[in-house]
This record gives structure tokens, sequence and C-alpha cells, in this order.
């Protein structure tokens, strides 16, 4: 396997412990470390949860001391198998007979999945990586399920990815990206259409490499440069970015979450390109805001603190749980000029306000670095489902904006239906651009590309990102 290192990891002996109620009675039951990653992973295919609910899910009953122990490496096989997804499955449809791996119980699949990333991955010796899994196997199972994950995975062992790879690319080379890289065939094709071969090739490489951290400074606690003191002291090398707010992580000794200062809100984890929603709208002090799909609410603080909490912001979200969410986190930064509401933000109505955000919910796209999960996540079909509620909100911010008010169109994707193409929709529903400065990114694309604002995750080392600003005249 080329390019990223992967360190082999001896599964003997790695359990975790689970109490549960039996008859009034708490009991601790032990489940092998393997269980539980395939049990993440069935959970994001079967209840169609994000991997980082899943993994919270998963992690809420086993006890503290190995909750800290072995998170942070399930966190890891999780989304790196997500990551690497269409490869793995490559690799084991190509040594089943007969069959294919969405044939088997979704269990034993991701239980394949998990020994095959280690023995194609993490070169974990096999006698590890099989003989772990098939210890497994045999419990969940019966010996004869057992033997047959057993030769599958010998199978895989001895499969040469690289010839079968070279046949495929000279049979169907979209076919082949897809597969290299593990990205939707769909997306292949759009992301060469869009950028051109080399550029597609680019943005698939950026979005399987590790993830960039970026925070953003919570003035109402501190300053830029009182922060950057701080996370160097701890361990943290930084660099100043585009946003005079906002640092780029390029090292770290300690995980950013477990710092004084982010438990305290001093900082917040905020994607470089997200947090140039809040300067691209600029709100004034005093204004009444608009976050018509607020939630997990990056943006609505972000507005508040260059709003200093004065002020409203009305901040919308459909979901009741993460509308808690963001009343904590709230509490935490300091913030109280925010009023969270549980409603719709195609049929919301409170007036009329100065400012607009409209983060809209999208494909996500543009993050497959970030949340690898949801590459998986979307079809055609469910994405042009997505453009009409794009396009519904659209319509409802019109209305909800004042005359002569101002508003972000944003979205975390790569596509001009999603981007360009709804921009033009608004402006045909009222709407007129406002020219902007962009002090960074790339122009779009369309007859408004010189007008919108793009980043691209091999560009900018940040999630692939559109802006544009509209006003109501």
């Amino acid at each position: 396997m080329r390019g990223r290192e992967y360190k082999p990891f001896d599964w003997e002996g790695k359990f975790l412990n689970y109490p549960i109620e039996a008859r009034n009675m708490e009991v601790t039951i032990k489940v092998t470390l393997q269980e539980l990653i395939a049990s993440i992973l069935l959970d994001i295919e079967e209840l169609n949860l994000s991997a980082k609910n899943a993994l919270e899910r998963a992690f809420r009953n086993v006890i503290e001391r190995d909750r800290e122990r072995y998170r942070g490496l399930a966190h890891s096989y999780v989304f790196e198998i997500l990551k690497w997804k269409r490869r793995i499955d490559f690799n084991i449809n190509s040594v089943l007979k007969g069959s294919q791996l969405e044939d088997l119980n979704p269990l034993l699949a991701n239980l394949l999945r998990i020994g095959t990333y280690d023995l194609k991955f993490k070169n974990t010796p096999s006698a590890i990586a099989t003989d772990s899994i098939i210890r497994v196997v045999k419990e969940r199972f019966n010996i004869k399920t057992a033997k047959f994950a057993n030769a599958l995975l010998r199978g895989v062992e001895e499969f040469d990815e690289r010839k079968a790879l070279q046949r495929l690319r000279e049979r169907d080379k979209i076919e082949y990206l897809s597969v290299k890289f593990s990205h939707p065939r769909w997306y292949v094709e759009y992301a060469i259409d869009l950028l051109g071969y080399d550029g597609a090739i680019r943005l698939m490489h950026s979005n399987n490499r590790s993830q960039r951290y970026y925070v953003r400074v919570n003035p109402l606690k501190t300053d830029i440069d009182t922060l950057r003191d701080y996370l160097e002291e701890k361990g943290v090398r930084t660099a100043r970015t585009p946003l005079d707010d906002v640092l780029k992580i390029l090292d770290y000794k300690v995980p950013l979450t477990r710092l004084s200062w982010y438990s305290k809100g001093y900082f917040v984890i905020q994607d470089l390109a997200s947090a140039y929603v809040a300067h691209v709208l600029s709100p004034e002090k005093g204004e009444r805001i608009l976050d018509m799909a607020a939630a997990p609410g990056s943006k609505t603080f972000h507005v508040a603190h260059l709003m200093e909490n004065t002020g409203e912001i009305v901040a919308i979200d459909y979901s009741r749980d993460r509308l808690e969410k963001m009343r904590e986190k709230m509490s935490l930064l300091g913030i109280k000029n925010v009023k969270l509401v549980h409603a719709d933000g195609r049929t919301f109505r409170g007036g009329e306000f100065d400012k607009i955000i409209l983060d809209a919910p999208c494909s996500s796209s543009g993050t497959y670095r970030q949340f690898p999960d949801v590459k998986w996540s979307f079809s055609e079909e469910k994405i042009k489902k997505v453009i009409q509620v794009q396009k519904e909100m659209l319509r409802n911010a019109y209305k909800n904006l004042k005359k002569g008010g101002e508003m972000t169109y944003s979205t975390c994707s790569i596509r001009v239906d999603e981007n360009e193409e709804n921009v033009r929709y608004a402006l045909r529903k009222g709407f007129e651009l406002v020219p902007h400065e962009f002090t960074w990114g790339e122009r779009g694309f369309t007859e408004i590309g010189n007008e919108v604002f793009r980043a691209f995750t091999y560009l900018h080392d940040c999630n692939s990102f559109f802006i544009a600003k509209l006003r109501k005249p």
C-alpha cells in the first residue's frame, strides 16, 4: 500500500467493559474492540447516523477508564475504514466467489473490512490481523463462518491489488479512479468535469489526507495573540491565516479538545472556510440577524462574537437535540444575544431581519476529508431532493429579509447545481448579488463566477466551500 504509513496494532486482549442492567442488577460485559468498531460501522449504515454520532452512541455506556483508553483508536479505525471503504470492498469482492460483500451478514461484512484494512493499509502481520478477527467471528457466529472468514482474509492477503487496479484501469478509467481514491463514481465524474483531470486527482488526493484543524478565538474571553501564546506553551504549533481571528494548527502534542482553554470556551474548533462566512456577512452591532439552519452553531456563535453580544440573533433548526447542544455551547462561550427556535427554515417567519445567514443543508461533498462517512450518504436522487430544499429556503429567506437587507448563501459542496445555479435561481426570485472583495480563495463558475467565493481542499487546505453575498433590493 503506497502513501501514508500506518502503525500495526495488536488486538490481543483488547476488551471494553460495558455496564448493563439485568434484573435490577448492574452487570459488566466484555466486548472486543473489533466488535465495537464493527457495530459502529453497522449503526452508520443501518441507522443513518454520522460517524461522530455513532461513536458517541457506542461509547456512552463504556466505563470511563476504557472510554479514555480506546475511543481515539476506535475513532481512527472508523474514519479510516470509511475513508477507504470503496477500495477495501474492492479487495474483498475480488476474492469472494459467487457473491458480493453486500450479500453477507452486515456485522460479518464490517468485521472483514476491519481485517482487510489491517492487512492492506496498516500492514499488520496476518497472525494478528486475521486470527483476531477469526476469534470474534467464531464467537459471534459459528465455526463454519469462521472458516469462511479465515479463507477470505487469507485470500485478501495474497490478492495483488496493484495488478487488479491496472486491469481495471484498462477497462474503465473512471471506475479505476473511484476505487483507487475511494470516492463515489458520480463524484469522480463530476470533479473531472468541474476541475479537469489533474484538478480532480489533486482534489481526491487531498480529501484522503489527514484533517487540518483550525481554531477561532473567542474575543469575549481573550485575543488572538494571547491565544497563540497559550497554544504554543501547550505544544501546539500554529500559523496565521487570511482571517485575523483564526489560527491554523500545524502540529500538537495533546488533542485540542483536552486543553483547559477549550473546555472554558476561549476558542472553538472551526474550519477556515466556514469561519469566512461571518466575515463576508459583516454584521453590525445592534442588528437583527436570522440564521436559517443554525446547528451545530459555529457560524451563529461567530456572528455573536463579531456583534459583541449586541442586537439579536434568531437561530433556527429542525433538530431539538442539536439546538440543546447549541444552548450548552452558548453558555460556555459567554453568548447572550442568541434566541434558539425549533423551526423549519423553509417555512419560518419571524418578521424582517437586517441580515440572514443561509448555510444550506447540502451534499457535503466538500467535507470528505473531515467527514469521510458522507461520501457514501448521498445518491444523485438524494442530492436532487436537497437542492429543492435549498431553493425553498432561498425563497423563504427573501420573505424574512428587510428591504435593503443582505444575506450570505453558503454550502460545503463542490457542486455548481447547489451553488452558482442556486444563486442564479435566487436572482430570478428577486435577489441581487452584492459585490464583495473576497480577500482569499478562488472565484466560481458560470457567468456569476467572478462575484462568488470558492475554496478547494487541495488549494486552500480546508473544506471545499462556496459563499455568495446577496441583497433584497
